[in-house]
């Protein structure tokens, strides 16, 4: 069958015309090259980081029982959070997108999702823990469950309709999912990292925020932006303020769920901490998309952006390349 002609001018990046074609040029979407290209510059294997330090570590009982409550927490919830990721975005949010670029930015971000459920699997295998005990933690830990079943059903957004409010409102999900619900689960293994503890640990959660902040969150940024040229139409008042909620829920969610993970005592952190960084996550993400900001908090933790950049001194067993590849960078809006 010959498939159908169309103009670049006529690609939008939901309800636009397809093919399966998949012609690359020319690119309507810059952007979304730009991304796409810092992915492929930002590849990485979980294989590169070590962590027999840690496991030794964590084997001659060098944690206290606060940290390693705290570190098993943080691990179950994130090792739980990229397999959510990873299926919503091959089931729900992939299969609306209509422009190949952002296609391929969608496939090459779930692929790196499963590398990070690797990446998790080999920190909880590598350094001894009970798989079992962190793959199922919220079947005896409730409030690890509820946060699991509300986050799994923000994913779920387009599966109760496809319309193009709730694509709009699934974007904002992912905004939120990428840019708040991870960072308390960085934060513990930084911290830990700062007391001389789980170096490696905090090694390949480098690897993985410089995926979820680097490129996967400017990705659904990009995407806001473009449905709002695109489609003026539908950005309401009434749908403005469901975005924003959505924000204000997932950082109330990560807020107590920050708490509760260092309930047993984790040096350096404390309830107001936590809020205070949580709050301040939730307005930057909110000032990205161009909403009004909920808390005006200031992040409490001044040396968070420090800790999260990998040191490209380090080097990999692939032939010795760089640990970071390319340093990444941020995207702007073209």
């Amino acid at each position: 069958m010959t498939e159908k002609r169309f103009s670049i001018n006529d690609r939008r990046l939901i309800n636009g015309p397809v093919n399966n074609l998949m012609q690359i040029r020319p690119v309507k979407y810059s952007w979304a090259m730009q991304l796409l290209e810092q992915q492929q510059n930002n590849a990485w294997d979980q294989r590169e980081v070590d962590l027999s330090e840690d496991a030794k570590q964590y084997a001659t009982g060098l944690l206290t029982e606060g940290n390693l409550t705290a570190y098993k927490k943080a691990l179950a919830f994130l090792s739980n959070l990229d397999g959510i990721q990873l299926n919503n975005l091959t089931k729900n949010i992939g299969k609306y997108i209509t422009s190949p670029e952002v296609s391929m930015c969608i496939t090459r971000q779930a692929w790196e999702e499963a590398q990070h459920v690797l990446s998790y699997a080999q920190m909880i295998e590598s350094i001894g823990f009970d798989p079992d005990e962190i793959y199922w933690m919220f079947d005896t830990d409730p409030i690890l469950a509820e946060k699991n079943e509300y986050i799994t059903r923000s994913s779920e957004i387009l599966g109760s309709g496809f319309s193009e409010e709730n694509f709009v409102k699934a974007v904002v999900a992912n905004i939120a999912l990428e840019g708040i619900y991870f960072f308390n689960g960085f934060l513990i293994f930084y911290t830990l990292e700062r007391q001389g503890l789980m170096r490696n640990s905090a090694k390949m959660i480098q690897l993985i925020q410089r995926d979820e902040e680097g490129t996967h969150l400017p990705l659904f940024i990009n995407m806001w932006k473009t449905l709002r040229m695109e489609l003026p139409h539908i950005f309401t008042d009434k749908l403005i303020a469901e975005c924003r909620e959505l924000i204000r829920l997932a950082a109330q969610h990560e807020i107590v769920w920050g708490k509760y993970i260092i309930s047993e005592g984790v040096l350096g952190l404390t309830d107001t901490i936590l809020e205070g960084f949580i709050q301040s996550l939730a307005d930057k993400r909110l000032e990205a998309i161009g909403l009004d900001i909920l808390y005006g908090a200031k992040n409490p933790i001044t040396w968070f952006d420090d800790a999260s950049k990998i040191n490209l001194g380090e080097t990999n067993f692939f032939e010795g390349k760089n640990a970071s590849y390319v340093a990444g960078g941020s995207l702007e809006w073209d």
